[in-house]
């Protein structure tokens, strides 16, 4: 004799109600969904554009808004033609994170000032994003490597900006010099640095004592600072070079030297903004050795 059992009834019950659910949801037209609204950091290396990456060239593409320097607009003036291009909020991020009551005399002014138009560059972005617009912030070389927008991956952590890397002005001398810059009868480090700047103890004269290969990014310094703190602690027959204009076919220049004989060679008033200082064995380094 067959009962009537409940629970059954409810299990097919349930595997109806599942099969509806399926065939309506099957039954609903296709909804197109918009890509996330997305803020990039695009690197666009150093010297002549054509050292900009494939990447970094269809992220500009599809860009609505690019904050970049005035140069940088010119250098790629057809990429970025169509587009909205804001510039004159470049240098941003001296003073980021401290807190203005620390400051004193002209260094609270300054602060302040910065202040002020960083505040005016993180409303214009967070604006450009609530209203769908993807925007990118271009810069030359690799963004990362002392760029200046470092300070935004954290002002705008929220909204997870992507990075797109590109050629640094190191990797364009390293080209100009044509040496393996990794390559010595001693070290097979590279230290990448620039001015001592204030706070920081990685000083040249503290990092010159390992004797290893030195790449520096000079944005200004006075050479004869940069050779003064470096023959502390490299002898005098250290070889030296000065790169100028990295990454320009028609510009580009090298001057190899020494520690002590550079300065004989370039005056201060000889050299670009665009230049890098290497030294170390690798510049003179020979597989085959003269017998």
């Amino acid at each position: 004799m067959n009962r009537w059992n409940p629970s059954r009834r409810i299990a097919r019950n349930s595997w109806i109600v599942v099969i509806l659910v399926l065939i309506a949801a099957v039954a609903q037209p296709a909804v197109a969904t918009q890509p996330p609204t997305q803020l990039y950091l695009v690197g666009v290396g150093p010297g002549d554009p054509d050292l900009i990456t494939l990447r970094a060239i269809e992220t500009i593409k599809r860009a609505d808004v690019i904050f970049c320097m005035e140069s940088l607009k010119d250098r790629f003036s057809e990429l970025m033609q169509d587009k909205q291009v804001i510039h004159g909020y470049w240098r941003l991020f001296p003073f980021y994170g401290q807190d203005l009551e620390d400051l004193e005399g002209a260094q609270r002014v300054e602060a302040e000032k910065l202040a002020v138009r960083r505040n005016e560059f993180i409303a214009l972005v967070r604006q450009a994003i609530e209203d769908g617009e993807t925007v990118a912030i271009v810069d030359s070389g690799d963004p990362l490597i002392y760029g200046p927008w470092a300070w935004t991956m954290e002002e705008f952590k929220d909204l997870q900006p992507v990075v797109v890397p590109g050629v640094s002005a190191f990797n364009a001398g390293n080209a100009a010099l044509r040496r393996g810059i990794t390559n010595s009868d001693f070290t097979n480090s590279v230290i990448l640095t620039a001015a001592d700047w204030e706070g920081k103890t990685d000083t040249i004269e503290r990092l010159s004592t390992h004797r290893t290969t030195m790449a520096l990014f000079t944005m200004r310094t006075e050479f004869e600072e940069f050779v003064r703190k470096l023959a502390i602690n490299y002898p005098a027959d250290t070889p030296l070079a000065v790169v100028k204009y990295a990454g320009y076919a028609d510009r580009e220049q090298v001057i190899q030297a020494t520690v002590g004989t550079i300065l004989e060679k370039v005056g201060q008033d000889d050299l670009p903004f665009e230049y890098m200082i290497y030294v170390g064995e690798f510049l003179t380094f020979r597989y085959r050795k003269e017998k």
